[in-house]
């Protein structure tokens, strides 16, 4: 008796071999976590959510990447790196169609194709420096003899994609154009680190602030996707036929709304008053580096320092209630 699929140790295999099944299974069950962090991200903090990503969404991915990986299949990798984008959506507040890569810089997240990238490499050094299974260094190919680039190997002859992409073609030669520091590595544990700093942006920080709307309207603040006319105008709303403020005067940017629109006038005298008892420097600033210095705090103050200013930055904006109305 034949069947079209099999589970064999948590892998679903096809008569194809083209893991999609594999694929959806694992996505359904991720999806279903992430529609739970979203419920979560109205009482939990930043933090807590994405150890619950990473803890119990981001494992399912993981498992058998380093066979299923299709590098040469953009579709394929697409339909994964969905998941991740959903579930770093539900973690932020951040509204569908901001730039992805701006949200995985704010979260401090590498794209999944990335990790997919390292683990597979993780895994090759493994069978090359024997510590994996004996046999699987057997199908490695013959290094290339020249000392100027040590621990180079020759290249698997592809002629399918499908094989190009399969485990050990694909390593090999993702492994070659890696730097010789990194190939020649002294432990498992250097090589994964110097992988990691290669693919993982640093995460914006927001100083423990446990304010889950207030962390919102912030997070679309620097994500450049909000409310304000100008974010709207820019991502072709129909009801926003030009980024000019209702006050009329210039387009409503982060900077006109933080900084000089005459609608919240008052706010702002007690924004700045605030700032200057946390640092009388900090009210001297041009526009460029304020705004900065409101979204993300700066790196000559310290931990508590920064996180006064967040505070103080959310309390603005959550006060001029200019968030309040319904987006769609």
């Amino acid at each position: 008796m034949t069947c079209s699929s099999e589970k064999h140790l948590g892998l679903v295999l096809d008569s194809k071999l083209n893991y999609k099944l594999h694929i959806d299974e694992k996505i359904k069950k991720a999806m279903k976590i992430v529609g739970s962090i979203k419920k979560l991200s109205y009482i939990l903090p930043r933090s807590s959510l994405i150890t619950i990503y990473k803890s119990f969404v981001r494992p399912n991915l993981d498992y058998g990447d380093v066979i299923y990986d299709q590098p040469s299949n953009q579709t394929f990798s697409d339909k994964i790196e969905s998941v991740q984008y959903n579930a770093a959506l539900a973690i932020t507040g951040a509204i569908r169609g901001t730039s992805r890569d701006k949200l995985y810089k704010e979260l401090g997240f590498e794209s999944l194709k990335d990790r997919r990238w390292m683990r597979r490499l993780c895994y090759f050094y493994k069978i090359f420096n024997y510590k994996s299974p004996c046999y699987l260094f057997n199908y490695l190919p013959p290094l290339s003899i020249s000392p100027r680039y040590p621990n180079i190997f020759n290249s698997f002859h592809c002629r399918t994609v499908a094989f190009q992409d399969s485990f050990f073609p694909s390593s090999v030669s993702q492994w070659n154009h890696l730097e010789v520091e990194t190939r020649t590595s002294k432990s498992y544990a250097i090589f994964r680190k110097k992988l990691l700093k290669i693919i993982r942006p640093e995460e914006n920080n927001i100083f423990h602030i446990h304010d889950p709307l207030g962390v919102k309207l912030l997070s679309r603040l620097r994500l450049g996707f909000s409310h304000l006319r100008e974010h709207k105008f820019r991502h072709n709303f129909s009801d926003t036929i030009n980024p000019i403020c209702l006050c009329s005067i210039e387009p409503e940017t982060t900077s006109h709304f933080l900084l000089h629109c005459p609608n919240y006038i008052n706010l702002r005298i007690d924004l700045m008053s605030e700032l200057h008892m946390i640092d009388s420097t900090i009210t001297q600033l041009d526009d460029t580096h304020l705004v900065d210095l409101l979204l993300y705090g700066n790196s000559r103050f310290n931990f508590d320092t920064n996180r006064k200013i967040l505070l103080t930055s959310i309390s603005y904006i959550k006060n001029s209630k200019r968030f309040e109305e319904q987006l769609f």
